[in-house]
């Protein structure tokens, strides 16, 4: 596809490549690490898609206005004008201050960290059939996401109303350099849904479901956070994060019943060996 439409990527070509490489790559390695009976080749035969999505994440952007050359933020806008009084953007400036911020910098960037977290603590317990269906719904839960940004591109607050936000987001210690590195790492249109919020949602439930106590004491708070966070810091609308939670308690719901029901499956079929 970046073959035709490349229009909004002067590195197009270098993407393909990649593509081209990275295909090469999975047809030849795959069937290897299926052959390896080490731990380490197994948890990267099913955790190396993770380690690439940001490669996946750069190529949304030259398809974001080949679909829709406008942007659909004054459709989120007047919804929330409508339902809210008020845009959440614009509301929650008044909250703004230092503490604060490097609070929710902080806890928006942990986000990072939930994915790899959670699949080593279901892996380093052996209960490698929950990590590899978790890999594999949060895998959904990205490629849904960057469907959506395709034929529903929204720029987000920072880019849309940057001339209404006039709060100063200075932080305590770190803020500065990760919202830094966000204003580097993200861009304009890939902001409905949250995917931040989705997979987070995700593997939150995916830990409800097997690891309860994990999930209440380590990943409700940081859904939690990391979802108020996506408004307080300006990088979504309160309607990409209520999609981002619609979607990842779908998929997250979705993905753990049948994940159970595998478990379930494999046991019984265990059990009958053993007998």
């Amino acid at each position: 596809m970046l073959i035709f439409f490349h229009r909004n990527s002067s590195y197009w070509y270098l993407l393909v490549l990649l593509n081209f490489v990275y295909i090469a790559a999975v047809l030849t390695f795959i069937p290897m690490l299926d052959r390896q009976k080490s731990a380490i080749a197994h948890f990267v035969r099913y955790g190396y898609i993770i380690a690439i999505l940001p490669l996946l994440y750069l190529q949304v952007k030259p398809f974001l206005h080949t679909i829709h050359f406008q942007e659909f933020d004054p459709v989120i806008l007047r919804f929330e004008s409508a339902v809210f009084g008020e845009v959440s953007n614009i509301w929650v400036q008044k909250f703004v201050k230092p503490p604060l911020t490097e609070f929710m910098q902080v806890s928006y960037s942990l986000y990072w960290i939930t994915i790899p977290l959670a699949g080593l603590i279901f892996y380093f317990r052996k209960e490698y059939l929950l990590y590899e269906n978790l890999m594999h719904y949060v895998t959904i839960t990205f490629f849904l996401s960057y469907f959506v940004f395709i034929f529903f591109p929204v720029a987000g607050p920072r880019f849309f109303i940057a001339d209404q936000i006039t709060a100063q987001y200075r932080g305590l210690f770190f803020a500065h350099y990760l919202r830094e590195f966000m204003t580097h790492a993200g861009f304009r249109g890939g902001a409905f849904p949250s995917s931040h919020v989705g997979v987070a949602v995700v593997i939150l439930l995916f830990m409800w479901r097997f690891k309860p106590k994990v999930a209440v004491a380590v990943f409700l708070p940081i859904v939690i956070a990391l979802s108020l966070a996506t408004v307080y810091g300006q990088y979504h609308y309160f309607t990409d994060v209520i999609a981002g939670l619609v979607m990842g308690i779908s998929i997250g719901l979705y993905g753990s019943f049948l994940t159970a029901k595998r478990v379930k499956n494999n046991q019984s079929i265990y059990n009958r060996h053993n007998e």
